[in-house]
Order: structure tokens, then C-alpha cells, then sequence
């Protein structure tokens, strides 16, 4: 029974974190820093999730909307190598996990430029401020109990990065971390 309560308390966290970054109004967020990502990343039995909020800037290298088309193609280009998110999040062999989904979305981008599903028509605006990528990513792990280690290559992927701040949440423990590009990996 105290296994059951502590994983249902961990996704209940989760769940907290996740609705309120989601629901927060744009100036509520911590501050939009060019050169920092936030990643926060949850394990629920066979589950991982990752959640990455970023300047724009960051992957592209600019904020405004993708209008020109060098700037398409680089907002496509950026989208597809999230997309390939087993090449960017590196797990423990041993676990043997496998991306299920990815969910990208950003205030300057159309959702068909960064390959989601296109129900409505999105009308972009040039961001007032700054403009973010929020990105959600799910793999299924077969051996989630092997599962120590994540090896994030954003910095390599994405030269914009300089440092990322990490928040985990596991059955087992909480850690906070901070990334860098030579410091890339999260162990628990």
C-alpha cells in the first residue's frame, strides 16, 4: 500500500508541476534567459517524461515568427530533431526505452512548422517579449528499475545552449540538477 500511495503521490506532483507551467501567464514564468532551458523529467512505473521549456532563441537562434523561407526551413529543420528525441535524450541501455511521443508547440511557430497536427487555423503574431518552445516527450521504458541515467545532447544538438536546470521526480527520490556542455548527464 505504501507503494502505491508514493507513486500516486509522485504523479499527482507531476501532474501539478505539468498544469502549472501550462496555465502560468507568460510574465510568470521564471525568467526568459537566452542560453538556459529548464528540463523537468518524472518517472512513473515504465514511463519517462520530459518536459523542456526554452527560449527560442536557444534552437534557432531567433525569437520572431518563421516567416522568411530560411526561417521555415530552420523551424522545421529544429522540429524534426526534437522529433528524433532518442538522439537528443540518451537513456540507460539497460532499460531499453523507447519514444512514444513528442508534443511541440510555441507562441511564434504554426503548429504545422513544427509537425503537429494542424485542427484549426493558428494565427502567429510577433511574440510582445520573447517567444519560448514548450516540448513534451514520452518514452516506455521495458526495464524502467535499469533506468539511471539520461545523457542530454540538446547542447550538441543545439549550440545556443549553455545551460540547462534540471528538476527530477522519481518513485525514489528528487533531485534538482543543473546541465551544461560539458556536465550533460543526469544520474540518480
Amino acid at each position: 500500500m505504501k507503494h502505491t500511495y508514493a507513486k500516486s503521490s509522485i504523479v499527482a506532483l507531476l501532474a501539478m508541476i505539468v498544469c502549472t507551467i501550462t496555465t502560468l501567464p507568460a510574465n510568470a514564468h521564471e525568467a526568459h534567459v537566452h542560453g538556459v532551458g529548464t528540463l523537468d523529467v518524472a518517472t512513473d512505473g515504465a514511463q519517462l517524461n520530459l518536459h523542456l521549456d526554452t527560449p527560442l532563441m536557444n534552437l534557432l537562434g531567433f525569437e520572431h515568427p518563421a516567416n522568411s523561407e530560411k526561417d521555415q526551413l530552420a523551424a522545421k529543420k529544429m522540429a524534426q530533431q526534437l522529433r528524433a528525441a532518442g538522439n537528443i535524450f540518451i537513456t540507460t541501455t539497460d532499460a531499453e526505452c523507447k519514444l512514444t511521443s513528442v508534443k511541440l508547440e510555441s507562441a511564434a511557430l504554426t503548429p504545422a512548422l513544427l509537425g503537429e497536427p494542424v485542427s484549426a487555423k493558428k494565427s502567429i503574431t510577433a511574440p510582445s517579449e520573447h517567444a519560448d518552445l514548450n516540448a513534451d516527450f514520452v518514452f516506455q521504458c521495458a526495464h524502467p528499475e535499469r533506468l539511471k541515467t539520461i545523457d542530454v545532447k540538446l547542447f550538441s544538438a543545439f549550440q545556443g545552449f549553455q545551460k540547462i536546470n534540471v528538476q527530477m521526480v522519481t518513485p525514489k527520490k528528487q533531485l534538482a540538477a543543473t546541465l551544461t556542455p560539458s556536465a550533460f548527464r543526469i544520474s540518480w
